[in-house]
């Protein structure tokens, strides 16, 4: 099987299950029937928990009564989950590194789908093609302890807790036998605990011998339906006793390079010694690349395993035949002539080919072929091998999109833009939010052009390229299309208005003098925007629309921007009846506050909350945030409002304090322009003091910009805020342009790592190094981290392995009204949980 297989295709979909309350003999009873080595705690259809054998060793079985326990008192907890989509040699590593022996295999929503088990990687990962050429005494480890038949099973399970032994040997009459875990369990389940080690031990030992191939060991494991094997030594002597995890254990990636570098030695040096021949018929047997040898006339005479893998005919379906059963027929004669011409006069060929599976599925795969020559040095036969290449050539394709950007500026050109315009108006469609496209150029770039040079020219479309880049969204793409005209996609609008806030932030950004070597020059730009879905529902369309609106502008005074519908008064009124109702929105307790937990998940609690506005109109329902606070900010409102926010929060903290709940802290944000008031330390200090807020039951946050706006300043008033007790958090960070220097003055407690870093970790991404390295940062700094967004568990299991400490996200809650958020914290938390 291929080591990038996933999980789910090796397991049944199979759970041995129980509630919580089943007694732990019940459990075992059950256990011992299915021949199962775990078994799951479910309550209420949510797994709670689960016992395997290893847990057995953990009881006190000499009390008669400890068997009779539910099983949830003895139960391992949390459930160790993993996706059904993770590859067999992930997980064959996560078993080494964490060292458990059990995963509770689930599917893309969470929802449990089988046991995934050591023996289960084993039994199924193809494992032989590792192993075949090591001998089983090289993976032993030491001898488990040795017992005498007639003392008690209680004995054996302290023994073997002690030693972290899965097993001992137990000498029962001058023989030789094993008890197990499984045993154990037997035990249990019948109440036999106070049998005798000799009468719980499975007997006789059986025994391989310690120069036995790993292949062979495995193959007398699955024909025993046995875990674990006695090893002997050349005399008899039991040299130790090995086990499934020994096997896992000695898998090792490097080893499959290693026996394709033999495989191409030996087909160099088929006919020096018998030995290399028969390393040579390993070695075909073991190889993840197809090999096919035909005789002189292509008449196929073997094939190994990965062949049929690949290709999907079994060896007695191709014996006899030609490869010409693989034509896919996308290559002419004329490319079959050139590849045999080749082959008989230069001994060899190598090239790209697309060949046919037994399915009718049309593949492409890298093919080396080589002529083997007898003792005459004459043409004896040909050795193919080949590789399915269907995934590089998916990512060489990618690539090659990605490649098709403009050579001056380092944007994507026409072509790319179109593709990732078709895609962004796909999701726009699948997410029910709205996109738009912007078509601007710069004004009398011509009359520059042609004073100044085309050099000049070329330098100011540099620096236009940059400041477009710097004045959108890190989802929006910017494109050039030629000349001095260049296009913006804008994703996820939740209103037209979204995108006429950034058109003029354009605006103004372009305005600025820009200096080049002995010049500075004042641009202006002229901006269409057309909107999907009300102005077109494909690219073509919409960017058509999106150039005559850019003409209208340029018609109305250029310096300015235009959208392609003629309802700009509508949208405009619009946004002059939100504001409105802003205006009145305090006084009729229309606002309202969210929370959402902040967690340490290496204690699994809730260490503290954000607290997050939301606006209920009685007309309009729940408004975004993203569409009032914008208008908040630009109209003054966020003053006031702020202050509702602060002094709410407050106030409610301080209800859950004074009912008992954890003495939590709440995370309020400020405003720029709340930041920026003179009396913002007084007005803070008021607030904990009329609400009864303990100073450290408050968190401030700030943006990164907001920090490095005005530095020295900034480090003054937030040295006065901590003076009052309360915490500083720098939010979203890592998104903005920190100075180092002024980092390391800046009086804060936290950095609150912006979730755009955390939507793709993976151990080789570039927002895995950003991540560790702002981990290790902070820590250095001996600031806390927090990480926002995190949704997977793949999140959650990377930030832990790189030791950050606290997260927010909705893997473990979406923000809650205070009543839903105060019955959050009644309940033991349950550690990360499915979004809802």
């Amino acid at each position: 099987m291929s080591y990038d297989l996933p999980i789910e295709q090796l397991i049944r979909p199979v759970i041995l299950d129980c509630p919580p309350h089943t007694s732990i003999r019940q459990a075992a009873k059950r256990m011992n029937k299915a021949r199962c080595s775990s078994i799951l705690v479910v309550d209420q259809g949510r797994p709670v928990g689960i016992w395997t054998e290893r847990d057995a060793l953990n009881m006190d079985i000499s009390d008669i009564h400890c068997i009779e326990q539910p099983i949830s008192t003895v139960m391992s907890t949390p459930v160790r989950t993993i996706p059904g989509q993770t590859s067999i040699g992930e997980v064959t590593l996560r078993f080494k590194q964490e060292g458990v022996r059990h995963y509770l295999m689930v599917d893309n929503e969470g929802a449990p789908r089988g046991i995934i088990t050591q023996t289960d990687i084993v039994q199924n990962q193809g494992v032989e093609f590792y192993i075949l050429l090591r001998e089983v005494k090289s993976v032993l480890k030491t001898l488990p302890p040795l017992l005498s038949a007639n003392q008690p099973l209680a004995e054996a399970t302290r023994c073997m807790r002690e030693t972290k032994q899965d097993a001992i040997v137990v000498e029962i009459d001058g023989v030789l036998g094993i008890l197990t875990e499984r045993d154990i369990v037997r035990c249990i389940s019948r109440q036999r605990i106070h049998a005798t080690c000799g009468e719980a031990a499975s007997k006789p030992l059986i025994t391989v011998s310690g120069d036995a191939s790993l292949y062979h060991t495995r193959r007398v494991f699955t024909e025993r339906k046995i875990r674990h094997l006695g090893v002997t030594g050349s005399h008899g002597e039991l040299l130790g006793v090995i086990t499934y995890s020994d096997i896992l254990d000695s898998i090792e990636h490097n080893y499959v390079r290693e026996l394709k570098k033999t495989l191409k030695e030996q087909e160099r040096r088929l006919d020096e010694s018998q030995r290399y021949l028969r390393l040579a018929e390993k070695v075909f047997e073991s190889s993840f690349e197809a090999i096919m040898i035909t005789n002189i006339d292509g008449v196929i005479e073997s094939v190994n395993p990965a062949f049929s893998e690949i290709t999907g005919y079994p060896l007695q379906q191709v014996i006899g035949k030609t490869p010409q059963i693989l034509s896919s027929g996308r290559h002419d004669a004329e490319f079959y002539r050139q590849l045999w011409h080749e082959l008989l006069t230069e001994g060899r060929w190598q090239g790209e080919i697309w060949n046919q599976r037994r399915n009718g599925e049309i593949y492409p795969e890298w093919l080396s072929i080589n002529t083997v020559r007898n003792e005459r040095g004459k043409p004896a036969s040909f050795v193919a091998m080949f590789s399915d290449i269907t995934s590089r050539k998916a990512v060489e394709e990618r690539l090659h999109r990605m490649a098709h950007h403009d050579t001056l500026t380092g944007l994507p050109n026409r072509a790319l833009f179109i593709d990732y315009l078709e895609q962004a108006i796909a999701r726009a469609h699948r997410n029910q939010r709205m996109a738009a496209v912007m078509f601007l150029d710069l004004d009398r770039f011509k009359l520059i052009n042609d004073t100044l040079g085309h050099a000049t020219g070329d330098q100011l479309l540099i620096a236009t390229a940059k400041t477009l880049a710097g004045a959108v969204r890190q989802a929006d793409t910017v494109a050039r299309l030629g000349g001095d005209e260049f296009t913006i996609i804008l994703e996820n609008l939740a209103d037209t208005q979204d995108a006429a806030v950034i058109a003029q932030k354009i605006i103004d950004s372009l305005a600025q003098p820009t200096r080049l070597e002995h010049h500075e020059l004042f641009v202006t730009t002229s901006i269409g925007i057309s909107v999907y879905p009300d102005d077109g529902e494909n690219g073509e369309t919409l960017l058509k629309h999106a150039d005559a609106a850019m003409y209208q502008a340029k018609d109305r005074g250029r310096n300015n921007y235009q959208f392609f519908t003629a309802d700009m008064n509508a949208r405009a009124f619009e946004r002059l009846v939100m504001e409105n109702s802003l205006r009145k929105a305090l006084e009729r307790n229309e606002l309202t506050l969210y929370y959402q937990p902040q967690v340490d998940i290496h204690r699994s609690r809730i260490t503290g909350m954000e607290a997050l506005l939301r606006w209920r109109h009685p007309d309009l329902g729940l408004i975004s945030p993203a569409r009032f606070i914008p208008i908040a900010e630009e109209t003054g409102l966020i003053i006031p409002i702020g202050e509702w926010v602060l002094r709410t929060a407050c106030a409610q903290n301080a209800a859950w304090w004074k009912a008992g709940y954890p003495a939590l802290r709440v995370a309020v944000n400020l405003s720029l322009r709340q930041f920026r008031q003179t009396d913002l330390v007084e007005r803070v200090r008021l607030a904990l003091e009329e609400t009864g807020l303990e100073p450290q039951g408050l968190e401030l946050e700030i943006t990164e910009s907001m920090a490095m706006e005005h530095a020295e300043d900034t480090i003054a008033k937030l040295q006065q805020l901590k003076a009052l007790g309360v915490s500083i958090s720098m939010d979203d960070f890592g998104t903005g342009h920190s100075s180092l220097s002024y980092l390391k003055r800046l009086p804060i407690d936290t950095l609150k790592i912006d979730k755009s870093f955390v939507e793709d970790l993976g151990d080789d991404s570039g927002d895995a190094v950003i991540t560790r390295a702002i981990a290790d940062m902070a820590k250095g700094l001996r600031l806390k981290v927090i990480s926002e967004g995190i949704e997977t568990e793949e999140q959650l299991a990377f930030l832990k392995t790189h030791n950050n400490s606290e997260v927010q996200g909705y893997l473990f809650s979406h923000p809650l009204p205070a009543e839903e958020f105060a019955e959050l914290l009644k309940k033991p938390f349950p550690g990360s949980r499915p979004p809802s």
